[in-house]
């Protein structure tokens, strides 16, 4: 049977923005922590990039790299997979032209199209390290995760600084925007015990 993913591989792009629109509210609130946290950290200069903006550059890369998505990765998750691609590039690059020139504030990058590698090329690479027999549940890695999500997602926002991008990321896609544990490590290529160890460390920073 053809699914919808099949039809965007073949090149359907009607189908590809009939999925981006569907999810367009979550990426923008993504993006929007994402935008907020290089700023705060210096590694983007105030108004250089807005979520808007840097969903609609994920977007690109999700469509022009949709072949490398692995087999077990839910199509929505491809596009949060690809915008934290993106904007750890684009940040990255702005560090490296920051370390040799000096720039100034009104000053963008250059426009050449990002290079950006697969999470993962195929699930045999992702079940090198993903043990299927580990816990899948929040709840069975997390037990003493009583925090309403509403209060963590609001922590972050107030002090991006707090938490490191992989604890935001994590708590984000978990609390806000309903991923499993399994496509939280998939798309942020991390394992399901150091995933664990991130929230572990949210709950500790916000009781602290």
């Amino acid at each position: 049977m053809t699914t919808t993913w099949d039809k965007i591989i073949a090149g359907d792009k009607a189908a590809f923005d009939a999925l981006a629109e569907k999810e367009m509210a979550g990426l923008i609130e993504a993006a929007r922590h994402e935008v907020a946290y290089y700023e705060d950290v210096g590694d983007f200069p105030p108004r250089y990039m807005n979520a808007r903006e840097l969903v609609g550059e994920a977007l690109i890369q999700a469509w022009e790299h949709r072949a490398r998505k692995p087999k077990g990765m839910e199509p929505r998750a491809w596009l949060y997979a690809m915008l934290f691609e993106t904007v750890d590039k684009l940040a990255a690059r702005r560090r490296d032209i920051q370390k040799h020139e000096t720039l100034s504030t009104d000053q963008v990058i250059p426009d050449d199209p990002l290079v950006l590698d697969p999470v993962y090329d195929d699930d045999e690479e992702f079940y090198e390290w993903f043990q299927p027999d580990e816990a899948l549940k929040w709840e069975d890695v997390i037990p003493s995760m009583a925090i309403a999500p509403e209060d963590l997602l609001r922590a972050a926002e107030a002090s991006p600084r707090r938490f490191d991008a992989g604890e935001r990321r994590a708590a984000l896609l978990y609390f806000k925007l309903g991923f499993t544990l399994e496509q939280i490590c998939r798309i942020t290529g991390r394992s399901v015990r150091e995933t664990a160890r991130m929230l572990e460390s949210v709950r500790g920073k916000l009781k602290g």
